[in-house]
């Protein structure tokens, strides 16, 4: 099992790529329009953006050497899209711990993380368009989209 320490070290790093990443796109689409606009023949870079190329480095080889999580993540870029992590997620503590999982001892989960306060399996989150019920899944069916729909135990549809 991966140390609690860690993952949060690496969801912190990839959260920084990220940004970082979406400024470096910026810088260059500003040195490239700079370019354009005055006819040169070749693109100057700024310095701020070969610093944040060199971040970025730093942060994925940072990543390379540290142990990745052995929880299952969803690829934001697959068919799922976005919505399907962000369903996969709402079982999470404030610390970002699913359900069961271990938290660190900083947090005041006590070690094993409670999950969602505001969400608990069977608690009923929405209705579809014909009235059915969205609930809150358990933590071994949240990736079946059938689940959502089920009605709470003892309840009646």
């Amino acid at each position: 099992m991966t140390d609690p320490t860690i993952t949060d070290l690496r969801r912190e790093l990839e959260k920084a790529r990220e940004a970082l990443a979406a400024a470096e796109t910026q810088l260059a689409r500003h040195a490239e329009m700079n370019a354009a606009l005055h006819c040169a023949e070749r693109v100057m870079y700024s310095p701020l953006h070969a610093k944040v190329t060199a971040a970025i480095a730093g942060i994925e080889h940072a990543l390379d050497r540290t142990d990745r999580p052995n929880v299952p993540t969803l690829n934001y870029q697959s068919s799922d899209g976005p919505w399907a992590a962000l369903a996969a997620d709402l079982d999470r503590c404030q610390h970002g711990r699913h359900q069961d999982d271990p938290c660190g001892p900083a947090d005041a989960c006590t070690g094993t993380s409670a999950g969602n306060p505001h969400l608990r399996p069977g608690q009923v989150i929405g209705y579809g368009l014909r009235g059915d019920r969205i609930v809150m899944p358990d933590r071994d069916h949240k990736h079946d989209p059938a689940a959502w729909r089920a009605t709470p135990e003892g309840d009646t549809p």
